[in-house]
């Protein structure tokens, strides 16, 4: 029987800190690791995931703990998801002055989809509106049970921006992770997860990773997906350069091949012909997966619904991959937005070139990175308009904009409600009286309205009056009985529905 590894030892847990935009979740690590994160952050709020460490005295002892920062904006739903998946303990900080948001309750679906333990932090305690009772009745309204509250969840009530409660917030921290039991095994070769990538000008492609085991050192090689990187240049969170690194470390990884996915996991191996060797084989075994058509650009042209077409350029793989997700939100079924070209770094001269040689517009966006001298000339003297942004929100206002403005008008039928002709008092030439109820929605006067019997429209008609209470009216809402003129030129009777809509143009 093999021996167990003497080189398994107590893991410093990995937290992931998630919750509603604005409701102080950089704060909260800013004021744990003294240095203005937020700032940095344009507009405020955390754009990419950061991984930072701190050390907390306990019982004599520096205890270790990695935090993972994830933005709050909805666009970032899959990179909280991500977060979530890498860490072991989650904080959900939900602000006393603001309460329950929808991306607090995204964050609780990610923290339990990923089956870890979690801690709440009710954040802002400080402000006069604060309300922690009602906080607390609304997190349990989600099934949030809290400690001394009937429950078991550990919480903790917190002033981000003065620090009241984060001391104490830590020390749950801690606790909850010895009761997880968190080991890992200093002596194998690191593993772990690719947090976020990017694209450095000067330097190459550069990744955040975070070590859930083993150790990782000068001379060896990191493999995660196909992307390959030696390790020669390691930095820890605070940007300072190492020589080794192990199990809950975040570090910063210059020298990949190829930009590695976010999420993806790594494996360290120990020369960089034994990773070039593990990728080789990898690709032999991969089964190749069968083509599937899809719709081209050009396709989408010929087809009644009208696409916009943008290349994206982004400074990191999760932001690309936000905007990737706020592009597919934006439009309806009449119009949307096509990305026709991503890619991560600056706006290059091939950019421009492909937008320029598409049979309509097309609009350069770019997020956090800047246009080199030969784009913003070829885009000059090809007429092509670049958009920079650095907030993800007004990048996504501003494709809804031009999309309005872009797209072309369409006529559209938008149904009001519907009713119920209960009695038919009079029908003199195309002008009939009768009397209903109204089923869902709303009648308006002067609105069009279908005529079905037994399902089948009969024809089409348009309501000149309507009563209730013997009173004209503009419109009747839904449960309430009217008398009604409508003009159609074919008789109404009892039992038919009337579908009342509208004509507008979008």
């Amino acid at each position: 029987m093999a021996k167990p590894s003497q080189n398994i030892t107590e893991r410093p847990p990995i937290v992931v800190v998630m919750g509603h935009v604005d409701h102080g979740k950089s704060t909260l690590l800013d004021f744990i690791r003294k240095s203005n994160v937020v700032a940095k952050e344009a507009g405020g709020i955390t754009q990419h995931v950061a991984a930072y460490e701190v050390e907390r005295v306990k019982d004599g002892s520096k205890k270790r703990i990695t935090f993972i920062d994830t933005p709050g904006h909805a666009a970032f739903k899959a990179i909280r998801a991500r977060g979530a998946n890498v860490a072991d303990i989650a904080i959900l900080v939900v602000a006393a002055d603001d309460g329950i948001k929808e991306q607090t309750l995204e964050a609780l679906a990610s923290i339990r989809e990923a089956k870890i333990p979690f801690i709440v932090a009710i954040n802002k305690i400080d402000k006069p509106n604060a309300n922690v009772a009602k906080t607390q009745g609304q997190l349990m309204e989600k099934e949030v049970y809290l400690e001394k509250l009937g429950g078991d969840v550990p919480w903790t009530a917190i002033s981000a921006k003065i620090g009241t409660g984060v001391d104490e917030l830590l020390d749950v921290i801690l606790l909850v992770a010895e009761l997880e039991a968190l080991t890992a095994d200093a002596g194998i070769p690191a593993e772990g997860y690719v947090i976020e990538a990017h694209r450095d000008p000067k330097r190459g492609i550069a990744a955040t990773l975070i070590i859930t085991n083993g150790t990782l050192s000068l001379g060896m090689a990191v493999l995660a997906g196909r992307a390959l990187s030696p390790v020669r240049i390691m930095e820890n969170h605070a940007g300072v350069a190492i020589r080794s690194a192990t199990f809950s470390t975040p570090i910063s990884l210059t020298g990949f091949d190829e930009l590695p996915v976010a999420g993806e996991s790594f494996k360290a191996y120990k020369s960089k012909r034994d990773a070039e060797s593990e990728r080789s084989a990898l690709q032999r075994d991969k089964p190749t997966a069968p083509s599937t058509p899809t719709a081209t650009s050009a396709e989408n042209e010929l087809s009644e619904k009208f696409v916009m077409p943008i290349v994206v350029r982004a400074d990191t793989t999760g932001s690309l991959e936000a905007i990737t997700h706020e592009a597919a939100r934006i439009g309806d079924t009449g119009a949307s937005v096509d990305i026709i070209l991503s890619g991560i770094g600056n706006i290059s001269e091939n950019d421009i070139k492909t937008a320029a040689a598409a049979s309509i517009p097309v609009l350069v966006i770019g997020f956090n990175v800047e246009a080199d001298a030969q784009a913003i000339e070829r885009a000059r003297q090809s007429g092509v308009r670049i958009e920079t942004f650095n907030i993800i929100y007004k990048l996504a206002e501003k494709l809804q904009e031009l999309l309005l403005k872009s797209a072309p008008k369409r006529v559209q039928e938008e149904v009001l409600g519907k009713a119920k002709v209960v009695k038919c008092f009079s029908n003199r030439k195309e002008l009939h009286v009768v009397g209903g109820s109204v089923s869902e929605g709303s009648l308006a006067r002067n609105a069009s309205v279908r005529v079905l019997r037994r399902k089948v429209v009969i024809g089409t008609g348009k309501i000149k009056n309507l009563q209730t209470n013997k009173q004209d009216v503009d419109k009747v809402e839904t449960g309430a009985e009217f008398g009604a003129q409508i003009e159609a030129g074919f008789e109404i009777i009892q039992g038919d529905i009337l579908e009342c809509f509208k004509v507008v143009t979008k």
